[in-house]
């Protein structure tokens, strides 16, 4: 027994670009930081430079100085936020910015508030959309170089 089957109107298949996680790019952004975190936690104590400035070693192995470098990471945060009308943990990172760049003692509230923030901070940065992460990146360095322009003496 046969019965007439009415034709299928399949759309054509297109396959959407395939988009590799960006848990390589967070960790070359987020384990440096991570790093500065975990010395805190194990001995209390920061890398520093001959003056006395807080400081991590990069991804490159060159050494920068960890107040900037954590303010970057806010902005960009803060961006995506703004971007993707949503909200991440940053007040903790933000306290541990303000630490180390007014050589302050850092609360055992921040530290405990950055083992939450930085699990969020990765899952974020990790299922992004990477050219989205390239244009934060882009908006972050120009304001670093506007707000470098602005600082008196410069």
């Amino acid at each position: 027994m046969t019965h007439a089957r009415k034709p299928r109107r399949n759309k054509a298949y297109r396959p959407r670009a395939i988009r590799a996680p960006m848990l390589v790019a967070t960790d070359l952004v987020l384990r440096p930081l991570e790093a500065i975190i975990d010395q805190i936690n194990r001995d209390g104590t920061v890398h520093t430079d001959a003056k006395g400035i807080p400081q991590f070693r990069a991804g490159d192995g060159k050494w920068y100085e960890s107040d900037g470098a954590i303010e970057g990471v806010i902005w960009h945060f803060e961006m995506w936020c703004t971007r993707h009308d949503r909200t991440l943990p940053l007040e903790p990172l933000r306290e541990l910015h303000i630490a180390l760049k007014y050589l302050v003692p850092i609360r055992a509230e921040t530290m405990a508030g950055l083992a939450t923030t930085m699990p969020a901070l990765r899952r974020a940065m990790a299922t992004a959309d990477p050219d989205d992460q390239t244009d934060l990146l882009l908006q972050t360095q120009i304001r670093a170089e506007l707000d470098a322009a602005r600082a008196p003496g410069a």
